[in-house]
């Protein structure tokens, strides 16, 4: 399960979430304050069942490609709470 980094707009506290790519987290889990969490963009690496890491420009391309999606999903939330 991928791993996230959120910080919280009131309490500024920076918190580690498991959950799958199509759910965002919304409650911090710090302070309870409702849609006060801000998914960070972080660096991931990968591994191909236990072995070595992927060539750098798989990894690099992989994570073009996760971030462009994460902004794209990061869009729409913002345009839906307008």
């Amino acid at each position: 399960m991928p791993r996230y980094v959120y910080r919280c707009t009131e309490c500024e506290e920076l918190s580690t979430i498991n959950h799958s790519s199509d759910e965002v987290e919304t409650k911090c889990p710090k302070c309870a304050t409702d849609r006060g969490l801000v998914k960070l963009l972080t660096n991931f690496t990968t591994r191909k069942n236990g072995t070595k890491l992927n060539k750098v420009g798989q990894v690099t391309e992989q994570f073009i490609e996760d971030s462009r999606q994460e902004l794209e999903q990061q869009k729409e939330q913002l345009n839906k709470n307008k």
